[in-house]
């Protein structure tokens, strides 16, 4: 005869269904388990402005099912212009350094994401250091982006020994699809200005072409009343860390490089000065 203690089951059960819960929300963790992402990206511009390089890594400081806090560390250099620099001109023109503290959220489903992020940026050019904060705002679909950033110069006593000024920017870019697999037109209305310059309008005409998922190229061309009318080519590559394991169900994948990668520049993480052309190129 089997003897039941009915007490020892009781107990098993009640602790089974306290498990239970626990173990579906670690799933629901474990099935978003996306990691760093790093990126390269290089900037193009006309010939008598500078060619600018930049590394971002971006790391996740907590992941839940459908959230992201990250840190966004971007280090860059700009080189000489490919023309028109003359002799004696150095090869480094500038380097510099923006740091973002970032928070992602999933929404409807996966199928939609919104974030914010805040935090500083430097730049050392000619002799003189420049430092300013900023923020952002970013609303994300599988075909409709919504980016606003705004950035405003730290003012210290002996930041610059040239006259040259550091610019405060407001940013709204937005990205429709052009029924072109792959191809973005992303439209862009800023201000820049300062006490000293005053405060202008800009506009900036902008097509991305996604060559894969974690690769693009991006054409643009501005205007505005300080920097005249400029342009670049953007390429961009990234290379993300993502668990073999995780199925990431609770994603819409066209998103994921959205939720996981850098936090775009969109010409205010680059530090502007009265006397050059917007940090063009997402």
């Amino acid at each position: 005869m089997i003897h039941i203690d009915y007490r020892l089951l009781t107990l098993v059960c009640c602790c089974v269904s306290t498990i239970a819960p626990a173990a579906h929300a670690e799933a629901l963790n474990a099935a978003l388990h996306l990691g760093p992402v790093q990126m390269l990206k290089l900037v193009i511009p006309q010939p008598l402005a500078s060619t600018r390089v930049e590394y971002a890594y971006v790391q996740p400081l907590h992941q839940g099912h459908a959230d992201r806090l990250f840190v966004d560390a971007k280090p860059f250099a700009e080189f000489r212009p490919l023309s028109g620099s003359g002799n004696g001109v150095p090869f480094f023109q500038a380097t510099g350094q923006s740091t973002r503290i970032g928070y992602r959220r999933l929404v409807d489903g996966g199928s939609a994401l919104w974030g914010v992020s805040g935090g500083y940026d430097s730049l050392w050019q000619q002799g003189s250091y420049y430092q300013q904060i900023g923020a952002g705002l970013e609303i994300k679909r599988r075909d409709f982006e919504v980016v606003a950033t705004a950035s405003l110069p730290l003012q210290v006593q002996d930041s610059s020994t040239n006259g040259q000024v550091p610019l405060a920017a407001l940013n709204l870019q937005v990205s429709l699809p052009t029924g072109v697999k792959g191809l973005d037109f992303e439209p862009r209305i800023y201000t820049v200005g300062s006490r000293e310059t005053g405060t202008v309008i800009g506009t900036q005409m902008q097509f991305t072409y996604a060559t894969s998922q974690s690769s693009s190229a991006t054409i643009s061309c501005n205007y505005d009343a300080l920097g005249g009318v400029s342009g670049s080519l953007t390429l961009q590559i990234l290379f993300p860390q993502f668990s073999k394991q995780s199925s990431h169900k609770g994603i819409d994948p066209a998103l994921i490089g959205s939720f996981t990668g850098p936090i775009g520049n969109n010409g205010s993480r680059v530090i502007r000065l009265n006397d050059s052309v917007p940090a063009i190129g997402n």
